[in-house]
């Protein structure tokens, strides 16, 4: 038998609680992707910093010689 549900109806207080912990575990995922991003987005810069100072490096002591 198909149960057709009252779109107006209350949510109980399980159903709304449910909801919600889905919504907090859907939030965390969102947090934990933007933190991934941010990690990766400190190693490229760091990574990106050790390298142009080599060159400059580099490039400084060509000049002086």
């Amino acid at each position: 038998m198909i149960r057709i549900q009252n779109p107006f109806r209350t949510p109980s207080e399980q159903e709304l609680i449910a909801i919600e912990l889905d919504q907090a575990r859907r939030g965390l995922l969102e947090a934990q992707t933007g933190r991934d991003y941010a990690n990766a987005m400190v190693i490229y810069h760091e990574s990106r910093i050790d390298r142009l100072r080599a060159k400059l490096e580099i490039m400084t002591q060509e000049a002086a010689a």
